[in-house]
């Protein structure tokens, strides 16, 4: 069985590894999950990640492609030993895409409190709702995170 690569598995992941209190987790290195990740690391919910790279003597790292980097490990942030990730969860999923125009993405905002952060997947690439609310754009809802 070839390995999930969407967010939902990711989303999954992270949320398993700060319920069994980890320090990593492993991921399946993909662009859609580098580019979550690196959200996920500028505001705050993880540390960082690490890659990891085939050890083919032959291989020239300027060689290296992503398909080549299929793997990694999340590692997660703590703290004072609590978690900085409370809730993480998919809002889009494979057979139910969510999506927002600016105006529901207000609503669902003023609704919801500011307290969350919404991940969006618009023409500009993954973004989170504050910055697609100063581009004024919408698109899909990938995720919630608390």
């Amino acid at each position: 069985m070839a390995p999930r690569r969407g967010y939902t598995d990711l989303m999954t992941r992270i949320r398993n590894g700060y319920a069994t209190n980890r320090e990593m987790v492993p991921f399946v290195y993909t662009t859609r999950n580098i580019d979550l990740l690196m959200i996920l690391k500028d505001e705050g919910f993880i540390s960082g990640w690490t890659e990891t790279i085939p050890e083919d003597p032959k291989m020239n790292l300027s060689q290296l492609k992503i398909q080549d980097l299929q793997e990694g490990q999340i590692l997660l942030k703590y703290i004072n030993g609590q978690p900085a990730l409370t809730h993480i969860e998919a809002i889009s999923t494979e057979s139910r895409r969510i999506q927002m125009k600016l105006p529901e993405l207000e609503s669902f905002l003023i609704k919801e409190g500011y307290n969350k952060l919404i991940i969006l997947s618009t023409n500009k690439g993954l973004m989170t709702h504050t910055k697609a609310l100063s581009f004024r754009i919408g698109g899909e809802a990938v995720c919630l995170v608390k």
